[in-house]
């Protein structure tokens, strides 16, 4: 999908948005990918911007990415599209603050789905590290000398 902006010009551009990954580290420096959202020019396929912000850390909600304001003054708009919720959480760098948005599943699949598929099984593996070890032990667990 393609969205058309109003750009601080008084002119219009129209942006085609893919999920990109950005390499974070979690407090204890274990890296990972974190979301990105990168705008091309959908006219001339240049690169436009880069709707998110990383600060090199992990974010413990899932599709959630810091919104660059300051380079994205028209990331409102993108917003009022539906393509994420505001969690009404920011984060403050010098003068600038960051809201964290939570982008829509079905957006990020459509601006690309592999990317997301890395970013999302990634996500899942760490917040919840003992599930495939624990289906894995419950396949094989004896109990009395009874094999489940």
């Amino acid at each position: 999908m393609i969205y058309e902006i109003n750009t601080n010009y008084g002119g219009k551009s129209k942006v085609k948005p893919s999920v990109e990954l950005y390499a974070v580290k979690d407090f204890t420096g274990k890296e990972m990918p974190g979301l990105a959202i990168r705008l091309t020019d959908a006219e001339t396929l240049e690169p436009y911007t880069m709707l998110t912000k990383s600060f090199g850390e992990f974010i413990g909600i899932k599709n959630a990415a810091y919104i660059d304001t300051n380079n994205c003054p028209f990331a409102n708009q993108l917003f009022e599209k539906g393509i994420a919720r505001n969690t009404g959480l920011k984060k403050t760098s010098g003068r600038c603050e960051y809201p964290l948005w939570i982008f829509n599943k079905d957006f990020l699949l459509e601006h690309g789905a592999e990317n997301y598929q890395k970013y999302s099984d990634a996500y899942d593996e760490y917040m919840n590290p003992y599930t495939a070890e624990a289906e894995e032990t419950d396949e094989n667990q004896e109990i009395g000398g009874m094999k489940q």
